[in-house]
């Protein structure tokens, strides 16, 4: 009795372990010559534990509304200042004609800065002409 015992609790261990049974007989039978026996070892029991975590669900979205700015109108268009024209000096003394020619000046007209009667031969009011 003491070596079927000790034949099923190797073959238990065994089977515990992962280790299979001997392939000649799919059920072991152990005969003595005093007793006879069976011994027959349960199959092994599976038992498969599966943990499924879901993600915790989204945060409520909210729907924000499509604002449109208002249309940001330009300024109006302002043109520069116009830039008046250097004033001429009141105080401008040609000696003669020459002197206005190189000074870029000729030909003068009355009422001009620079023109006298002295320049003006014809009298015609164009000074230093030709």
């Amino acid at each position: 009795m003491k070596r079927v015992l000790v034949v099923v609790a190797v073959l238990a261990a065994l089977t515990a372990c992962g280790g299979t049974a001997p392939e000649s007989d799919p059920s072991p039978t152990i005969e003595t010559s005093d007793t006879t026996s069976s011994a027959t070892t349960p199959p092994p029991t599976t038992t498969t534990t599966t943990t499924t975590t879901t993600p915790p669900p989204a945060p409520p979205t909210t729907e924000v509304p499509d604002v449109v700015p208002p249309p940001v109108q330009p300024p109006p268009y302002t043109p520069p200042p116009a830039q008046p024209p250097p004033p001429a000096p009141a105080d401008v003394y040609y000696a003669n004609c020459a002197e206005a020619r190189a000074a870029g000046a000729a030909p003068l007209h009355r009422g001009e800065p620079g023109y006298r009667s002295g320049l003006d031969r014809d009298d015609d009011g164009v000074a230093c002409e030709t």
